[in-house]
């Protein structure tokens, strides 16, 4: 029987690639999220053109991660037609925009979508992967103590995270840019809460990268988007402890740290040594 998958942003960059592997490698059947129908048609026939004999294992779910209707209804859709979803893969996400919009789509975006989907998704072997980004370690290298313990706590609360995100989105605590660092460290906190609100599942966040997307373009990154699968598809399919975070080689990588790929597994040590994981 076919995994069923859906993956939200899945219109460019890693999501699109994610879909194609997904149909093409991993013989899965694919509802690619997509904010309307027009993009959606776009990425699909892009996907079909590469692929075009799979064109029975792909369909576009219309969902915007910032709307809750939206995500309801992309719920409701599925429900109907009797679906249900081997893992949920929170993929959308942007980085140039305002703050406030920033943090709602890559921080409350990914728990919009779960919240809506959670009861679609099988609950004796289902995964829910949540794609952050090393800027998640990066802003959180940076913190203080009590700040790195709170995001990396793994009985924080709800709330606790919620006021914690605010709080630095009203102090303008970014580092760098516009809150991107910071929401995608919330995302790696929220996979905690949700490694432990649904224990029969698989919840892990992941970094994909420095990939050469539309969201990076003028940076110099210079890997692929099907390289920027890797860790997903490690999480997707391979045996992995649900509230972890990943590295882009598919390995646990700390939170208040940076780890290149190709350096030493995080092993949990409350204070890791950043010499042990940078090149």
């Amino acid at each position: 029987m076919l995994k069923h998958i859906l993956v939200t942003g899945g219109t460019s960059g890693i999501g699109l690639a994610l879909c194609k592997l997904l149909i093409r490698d991993h013989g899965c059947y694919v509802y690619l999220g997509s904010i309307d129908q027009t993009n959606g048609a776009t990425a699909l026939k892009k996907i079909l053109q590469e692929v075009p004999d799979k064109w029975n294992q792909i369909e576009v779910v219309q969902i915007d991660v910032l709307d809750d209707q939206s995500c309801v209804s992309a719920a409701k859709t599925l429900k109907d037609k009797g679906v249900k979803l081997y893992a949920l893969v929170n993929n959308a996400g942007i980085m140039y925009a305002e703050p406030d919009m920033v943090i709602n789509t890559n921080f409350k975006g990914p728990k919009r979508v779960t919240d809506a989907l959670i009861g679609l998704i099988d609950k004796s072997e289902g995964r829910i992967v949540n794609v952050s980004s090393g800027a998640a370690s990066m802003w959180l290298r940076h913190q203080d103590a009590e700040t790195k313990k709170l995001f990396t706590n793994p009985d924080i609360t709800l709330e606790e995270l919620e006021a914690a995100v605010n709080q630095n989105v009203t102090a303008k605590n970014f580092k760098m840019g516009n809150g991107y660092g910071l929401s995608k460290a919330g995302l790696c906190a929220l996979t905690l809460i949700q490694a432990k609100s649904y224990p029969n599942l698989t919840v892990t966040s992941l970094s994909p990268g420095f990939i050469d997307t539309p969201m990076t373009k003028g940076f110099g990154a210079k890997l692929t988007p099907e390289q920027g699968c890797l860790s997903t598809l490690k999480c997707l399919f391979e045996p992995v402890t649900s509230g972890h975070y990943y590295g882009s080689d598919g390995l646990r990588s700390p939170m208040t740290v940076t780890r290149d790929p190709g350096m030493p597994e995080y092993e949990g040590e409350e204070n890791p040594d950043a010499s042990k994981y940078n090149k």
